[in-house]
């Protein structure tokens, strides 16, 4: 995102989570007239108990300036996201829990994808994300769209050099874990019970050979149908659940 201007968020949940996270400032929410909808007026209560300007439109204007967004009739203007620094971000995760797993994203460049992993990370209990500032979807308003707002509280550290970082993460305690469409393990057999970073590949080329030399396991998805695969964002989400599943199972 472009640090010089606003963001514009479009959509009932990126703006409420937004308010909510209270990490960015509101510049203003800008609504269509005569909405009634209570999921915004709910928006609209904490956005004036934050002294936030609220703006009303006529819908043909509103339509007219906003209607290449999928808006749901509400719109606002915050500061960009800030992502963390690497090492804030580790330092989180251990104070979150002894066995973080984190998702490290290599070459995510569809921003609906990189919002629908952000979303199940969020939801599936992942410590964090690390997303290169290269070759990679940056944290666009298309992407807090597809995360449903979770972009506001998920974790997300933008870095340099991945292998570098892996580095890094390697040295702070953590395992590299690939997932891949040929890794040794099936998922749901391998013990996620120490701190991992799962490596996650792009939609075309998937991980790259520099990172998979880095990886200590591989892991893949065992699957039934024809296709034989799944888009980044399905397979990240599937890897989430298993790794919540087995820390569910755990707990007495």
């Amino acid at each position: 995102m472009d640090n010089t201007k606003p963001s514009v968020l479009y959509g009932i949940n990126p703006v409420m989570e937004a308010l909510k996270a209270e990490k960015r400032v509101c510049h203003k929410i800008v609504v269509k007239d005569k909405i009634s909808n209570s999921r915004i007026q709910s928006v609209l209560s904490l956005a004036r108990s934050l002294r936030v300007k609220v703006e009303t439109l006529p819908a043909k204007e509103f339509q007219q300036k906003y209607g290449a967004y999928a808006h749901q009739s509400i719109i606002g203007y915050f500061s960009s996201r800030k992502p963390l620094e690497l090492n804030d971000l580790i330092r989180q995760a251990f104070q979150a829990t002894p066995t973080p797993a984190l998702a490290l994203l290599d070459g995510i460049q569809d921003p609906q994808n990189l919002g629908a992993i952000i979303r199940a990370a969020e939801t599936l209990g992942i410590q964090g994300i690390i997303i290169p500032q290269r070759r990679s979807a940056s944290l666009t308003e298309t992407v807090a769209k597809c995360s449903a707002g979770a972009v506001e509280t998920m974790p997300i550290a933008c870095v340099n050099n991945l292998v570098q970082t892996l580095e890094l993460l390697k040295k702070a305690g953590f395992w590299m874990v690939g997932v891949d469409a040929n890794g040794k393990t099936p998922c749901h057999e391998f013990r996620f019970d120490m701190p991992v970073a799962l490596i996650i590949g792009g939609e075309e080329k998937g991980i790259r050979p520099l990172l998979r030399k880095k990886c200590d396991f591989t892991v893949n998805i065992p699957m039934q149908g024809k296709l034989g695969s799944l888009n980044a964002a399905t397979a990240s989400a599937v890897v989430f659940y298993e790794i919540l599943r087995q820390k569910n199972d755990e707990k007495p």
